[in-house]
């Protein structure tokens, strides 16, 4: 299980009305590390309608700049279905802590929580490339 922390104020997160019944449903469906923060971050986010609101935040298929901050590490990311993932071109599920994690998020928010083992994790979004 994975838990928000709770010095960390959690950031507005945002899904794009055109995807909130695939990601509802994957978040329903989905097992694994990051299944449950995917849930929590679905039932609070923000629905978008197309030319209202931010319209860069991290959705499906986002190519994501994200820095971890405890470590110091940069990494660039596509954010994509379980069933499109593949670490070695970068393709991260949205099922998996960091992909949940970044969901939603737009460019300068951070997200913090706790692993499973305990370990604190915080991230933050560099820039981010939305599909066109």
């Amino acid at each position: 299980m994975f838990i928000a922390d709770r010095t960390h104020s959690k950031p507005i997160v945002y899904v794009a009305d055109a995807e909130l019944d695939q990601l509802t449903n994957l978040a329903d469906q989905a097992t694994g590390p990051g299944s449950a923060l995917l849930r929590q971050e679905v039932d609070r986010a923000i629905i978008v309608m197309p030319d209202e609101g931010p319209q860069v935040f991290v959705r499906l298929n986002s190519t994501v700049e994200y820095a971890d901050l405890l470590s110091g590490r940069t990494r660039t990311v596509t954010v994509v279905l379980p069933q499109d993932a593949d670490i070695d071109r970068d393709r991260i599920s949205l099922v998996t802590p960091v992909g949940a994690a970044l969901f939603g998020l737009t460019p300068g928010e951070s997200f913090a929580w706790t692993a499973e083992d305990g370990r604190p994790c915080l991230l933050i979004v560099v820039s981010i490339v939305n599909p066109s």
